[in-house]
């Protein structure tokens, strides 16, 4: 069994749409059907047989995990978190290779793989193969992403397919099936899907999510309670001690994958993307103004969109090229400010007044703008 997800684009591109780049660097994403240009549109499909799994489960869990468990060899991204070792643990053989980056996670990632049939193999993540491979990935995606964890998943795979595999699997998904929580509206948007499904596309990987199978997210939100639907994964502990699994893996905690947080504060990634920024012809970008602060992967975000620009929108600018974008930002900040300072205005309004006076109010304005 296999399935996946794919990105499809149409329309003509008339220029980048502001809203949606100031929302990617805002929130991590824009909205479908939106890209980064106007005119320019994107849809999500299934290819394969997703559907064709109904027909072959009792209940969805854990019988849809089982039924997808792949044939033949593959390569796992490994971190050791609840999702990675739910898969570990199920579909472990002999034929399977588990890619693991050293960092927060590995002791447990040792414990668990010293009791698999697979073998282990650890990755130590430096400034410079960062630097590096982040430089060769961001430019040749389809659409920009926001998080530095593309990167670690990059050179996971490229591992992978050294070591002669052509399918990766990842524990991609289990956030809003056991932890009640995703980034984006829905899996069509969700970064953590296009974290592996892009780069693998560019190594010529196939890519495997067992656990993005909306069947399960739809089990989750019918059965489980909200106690057993948090960070903490309290369904995954039940059920992975009736799996027999070590201690150290029932009872971690949630944690950012693969220790992306010291890429994340290393002071040589840090100049790195800032310096790339700070020269670009895009600079532009930071002109954005942002009613509250992102406070998670800003400065990657300005540097990956920068680098994707830099590859498929053009280069160089002229003056005036790169004068009209800042005017562009410049407008569309001024028209958020108005409207946030309306909303606050709004706002202070129905605090002083009593719900029962707010509708003749209203009506009161409606009938002084038709004159």
């Amino acid at each position: 069994m296999h399935w996946t997800f794919e990105k499809v684009f149409w329309g003509a591109k008339a220029g980048l749409d502001m809203r949606s780049v100031k929302a990617f660097l805002a929130e991590g994403y824009y909205r479908l059907p939106c890209t980064l240009f106007e005119g320019y549109y994107r849809s999500v499909s299934r290819p394969g047989d997703h559907d064709d799994l109904y027909c072959r489960i009792n209940k969805p869990f854990p019988d849809a995990l089982l039924a997808q468990k792949p044939e033949g060899p593959f390569a796992l991204h490994f971190s050791g978190g609840y999702d990675s070792s739910l898969l570990a643990k199920l579909y472990d053989s002999e034929e399977v290779d588990y890619i693991h980056f050293v960092g927060p996670e590995s002791a447990k990632a040792r414990v668990l793989a010293a009791t698999l049939k697979g073998r282990l193999h650890e990755i130590v993540m430096t400034p410079e193969v960062f630097i590096q491979e982040a430089e060769e990935v961001l430019p040749q995606l389809r659409e920009p992403y926001a998080y530095h964890d593309v990167v670690f998943a990059y050179i996971a795979s490229k591992k992978a397919k050294e070591l002669g595999h052509s399918l990766v699997l990842t524990g991609d998904g289990g956030d809003p099936v056991f932890g009640g929580y995703n980034v984006g509206v829905d899996s069509a948007e969700a970064a953590d899907i296009w974290k592996t499904l892009e780069p693998n596309r560019l190594l010529g990987l196939k890519t495997f999510q067992p656990l993005m199978h909306v069947v399960l997210e739809t089990w989750s939100k019918a059965t489980l309670s909200p106690e057993e639907r948090t960070p903490e994964k309290l369904f995954l502990r039940g059920y992975f001690r009736e799996l027999g699994m070590p201690e150290e893996i029932v009872l971690q905690k949630k944690v950012p994958w693969a220790g992306s947080v010291g890429m994340r504060s290393d002071p040589r990634v840090v100049s790195h993307m800032r310096t790339m920024v700070d020269e670009s012809d895009h600079r532009w970008i930071k002109e954005f103004c942002f009613a509250e602060q992102p406070k998670i992967g800003l400065l990657f975000r300005q540097y990956g969109l920068v680098k994707w620009l830099e590859a498929n929108y053009g280069k160089p600018l002229d003056k005036a090229e790169v004068q009209e974008l800042t005017e562009q930002v410049h407008r569309l900040n001024a028209i958020d400010q108005a409207q946030a300072r309306q909303e606050a205005s709004k706002a202070r309004l129905r605090g002083l007044l009593p719900p029962v006076l707010l509708q003749p109010l209203r009506n009161v304005r409606r009938r002084l703008r038709k004159r």
